[in-house]
């Protein structure tokens, strides 16, 4: 056991986005789906582990979606987490967060909320991204 909350992805584009890889280490829950659809919300629940013996600053997770549809380099972006610091890295693609662009490579933190729910929103067009987070 560890502690653990979820995670709300609201998939407010047109495009759906397609799981490419996922990965997790000392975990107990990390599960995303394959498909998010295009206007549409999954909840995932978050757990890191916790257990004796185990180093809990090892707790990692990563999962990438492709939004299908959209030109290549605007298009791939990740859910990460190290021991409760969750986080979305934007690898192909900028958005608009806050008002400022976020560069390629860039991160937004999502917080972390045991026990809670972390929203992220990510919603307009290729080159027009924009997120919604409730980041602590």
């Amino acid at each position: 056991m560890g502690q653990g909350g979820y995670l709300t992805i609201y998939n407010a584009t047109q495009y759906d986005w397609r799981k490419t890889y996922q990965h997790s280490y000392q975990m107990n829950d990390w599960n995303f789906p394959a498909t998010i659809a295009a206007f549409s919300s999954v909840s995932i629940y978050v757990e890191f582990d916790e257990s004796v013996g185990k180093d809990t600053g090892d707790d990692a997770g990563e999962a990438t979606f492709e939004v299908v549809g959209a030109p290549a380099g605007q298009a791939q972006f990740q859910f990460a987490v190290k021991f409760r610091d969750l986080f979305t890295r934007l690898l192909e693609f900028p958005v608009v967060a806050a008002g400022s662009n976020v560069p390629v490579g860039g991160t937004i933190d999502l917080g972390w909320r045991h026990n809670g729910d972390t929203v992220f929103v990510l919603g307009g067009q290729p080159g027009n991204w924009h997120v919604l987070v409730n980041a602590n």
